[in-house]
């Protein structure tokens, strides 16, 4: 690496007099209007001594800098791809993780220059990681202008507002036979999903069904909710002007839309989702929302009118009851059991996407801390504590489904944070296919990205703003969720905690198109199923790398449900193959870890090895039974013969012989 030329990208101002330096402030911003212009001459990273990471990945600019994490420091080559910004040591710390030094463009949450007096004027480059990394890179006087042009380059790739200047359309170019061969844009069907429920669900162009609940209702181009998927499930016996009215009477036009359904002696049950209605301060009344959900509570086709009032549908707020309350300041609010007849309501005390991102931030924080109240910070982040309220928060919706045995509707606020968070974890719960690989990619597909999680904005891709409040840790937060309940039924997964680890990377790596968008709307107005590659299609070509080893099929252990109903904070486990992921102290140099935990080539192959060499022996050991069994036939027949020819002298020979 220290071979590589210098200045490869950059102008050389060896020979030029000297510039006075670009800035003399702290956490400068970038100037539109400066000289200084990006150079877009590219290069392959393999011809600078680097292996490309990505496909379609190359070098746009490299210079020579010393990078200081903590209280060490490296010297190394700076290299600015068309992905990320990629540092390599002259020499690599055998104690840290490959990729350290490697950050894609929208995990920057912060960019700052600056010049450091006590350094001889020394220009310093600052980059702070969505996922906890601080790294800063010191130019020397004479490099300003280096620093100045990669600091703009950073800002430009890292905030661009244009999705289509994302690395993914790029790497789509590079990966489209993958995508061509798995087709992970198409892994989501909604009829084969509620078949397989053994749900009925009328079609949008069939009149009405005297047999049937649900119906499907037609969404393309976002004509009910711009939010929600092209095709909706709803209650089979309201009109189109019930919805629209209902509709209005939401947040964001977010209706409740069925998430999932189970028969039970002849009765369907069945978990709802949608956002919060507007109630406000004068508790304004919806007939059709109330309606609505009169029909969301039916369980049977022909169900008679409940005259004893008793509660068939369950609504859970996963706010507080105050947050709630609160909300009916901006005109939203809650359902009133008043008006909504035979509906109940909880709270779940969930709090608000801030102290998530608060927490978070706390956390990621102190897991690169130097000090060694490491626990005491832990607790005081709080992270944990939204973990377990979470989790509770999916028991009690399970057990109202599976143990009462009523319909469920969950909301939040507009239904596209907490809502999937907690719809998601019933379903994992309650039914195993969503604990396979398959089934948790469908999981995602369906509950996130086709129905409005903002992906964008909740991991800030493309915004400069680090401290925006749109941003929040909601589906990393789920994916933790997911990691305790597997740490709670290891033999329950069908996939292992690698996986995890993917998606928690990559949800905010711009590398996959999966997750560029806030709704499904938006995903087919920038046309990016047709421009980029599915994360889908990259996870099923390496399926075996997710693989539990640990894995039994729930009907071979009698565990289809797994609802951890003691679930409190002494059951959570810290994340640390994440949050720990670039410490030194974690980091396993031998690399036992990552090659023996929950792999199939190390326990399951070696498992079919043994049973099979262990069948040959069982089959050789018949084979010589059987051979000992014949010549014992064979022996006894012969003696027999003698002995009717009364040959004293051979008989007594052949009774001295003991066959073996």
């Amino acid at each position: 690496m220290s071979d590589a030329p210098r200045k490869l990208f950059f102008r050389n101002t060896s020979n030029q007099p000297q510039q006075t330096p670009v800035a003399k402030q702290v956490n400068e911003q970038p100037n539109q209007e400066t000289n200084v212009q990006p150079i877009n001459q590219t290069k392959d990273l393999s011809q600078i001594g680097l292996d490309v990471v990505q496909p379609g990945e190359v070098s746009l600019q490299q210079t020579n800098v010393v990078c200081f994490n903590g209280v060490q420091q490296f010297y190394g080559l700076l290299v600015a791809t068309n992905y990320q910004i990629v540092f390599s040591p002259q020499r690599f710390p055998t104690d840290f993780r490959k990729d350290y030094f490697q950050i894609p463009y929208t995990f920057l949450i912060k960019v700052d220059r600056s010049i450091d007096k006590k350094q001889n004027d020394s220009n310093i480059l600052e980059l702070s990681s969505k996922d906890g990394r601080q790294l800063r890179y010191r130019f020397q006087r004479e490099q300003s202008d280096d620093c100045a042009c990669l600091f703009n380059l950073i800002n430009k790739n890292a905030y661009t507002l244009q999705k289509t200047t994302l690395f993914a359309f790029t790497f789509y170019k590079e990966m489209q036979n993958l995508e061509n061969e798995f087709q992970g844009w198409k892994i989501y069907n909604i009829e084969k999903d509620f078949e397989r429920m053994g749900v009925l669900i009328q079609q949008e162009s069939q009149q009405q069904q005297m047999n049937v609940l649900y119906k499907y209702l037609n969404n393309e181009g976002g004509q009910i909710c711009a939010t929600y998927y092209n095709r909706l499930i709803v209650p089979a016996k309201v009109d189109m002007d019930c919805i629209q009215k209902t509709a209005k009477f939401r947040s964001k036009e977010r209706i409740p839309i069925l998430s999932y359904a189970f028969q039970v002696n002849g009765k369907m049950v069945s978990l709802w989702r949608s956002a919060q209605c507007r109630i406000g301060i004068g508790q304004i009344r919806s007939l059709e929302d109330e309606l609505y959900l009169k029909q969301m509570s039916q369980q049977m086709v022909d169900e008679a009118e409940n005259v004893q009032e008793e509660i068939r549908l369950k609504i859970f707020d996963a706010r507080s009851d105050v947050n709630s309350i609160g909300q009916q300041v901006s005109g939203k609010g809650f359902e009133n059991p008043m008006y909504y007849k035979n509906c109940s309501i909880e709270f779940l005390e969930i709090q608000s996407i801030h102290k998530m991102r608060e927490s978070q931030m706390k956390l990621l924080k102190n897991s690169f801390s130097e000090t060694i109240s490491f626990i005491s910070q832990l607790e005081i982040s709080q992270w944990y504590e939204h973990i377990v309220l979470l989790i509770q928060g999916a028991v009690r919706i399970s057990l109202s489904l599976t143990k009462e045995k009523l319909n469920v509707l969950v909301h939040c606020n507009d239904g596209w944070d907490k809502t999937p968070q907690l719809v998601s974890l019933v379903q994992i719960m309650i039914d195993g296919y969503y604990r396979t690989f398959d089934g948790f990619m469908m999981l995602i597909q369906k509950e996130w990205i086709n129905n409005g999680h903002q992906f964008c904005q909740r991991s800030a891709i493309g915004n400069r703003q680090h401290s925006d409040d749109c941003r929040s840790p909601i589906f990393f937060q789920f994916l933790d969720c997911v990691y305790q309940m597997q740490q709670l039924y290891p033999l329950s997964f069908e996939f292992n905690v690698k996986l995890l680890l993917d998606l928690a990377y990559h949800h905010i790596s711009s590398l996959f198109g999966s997750f560029l968008c806030d709704s499904f709307l938006e995903i087919q107005k920038q046309k990016v199923m047709e421009s980029t590659v599915s994360i889908w299609s990259w996870m099923m070509k390496q399926k075996e790398k997710y693989r539990n080893a640990y894995y039994l099929n729930p009907a071979s252990i009698e565990q289809e449900v797994i609802i951890p109903e003691q679930f409190t904070g002494k059951s959570v486990k810290l994340w640390q193959e994440y949050f720990l992921n670039y410490s030194p102290e974690f980091n396993d140099v031998y690399g036992i870890h990552p090659s023996s935990q929950f792999t199939r080539d190390n326990l399951q192959e070696m498992y079919k090895a043994l049973a099979k060499e262990n069948q040959v022996l069982r089959l050789a050991q018949l084979d010589q039974e059987k051979l000992a069994h014949l010549n014992q036939q064979k022996f006894n027949q012969l003696f027999q013969i003698i002995q009717e020819s009364q040959n004293e002298k051979i008989i007594e020979k052949l009774e001295s012989i003991q066959l073996t």
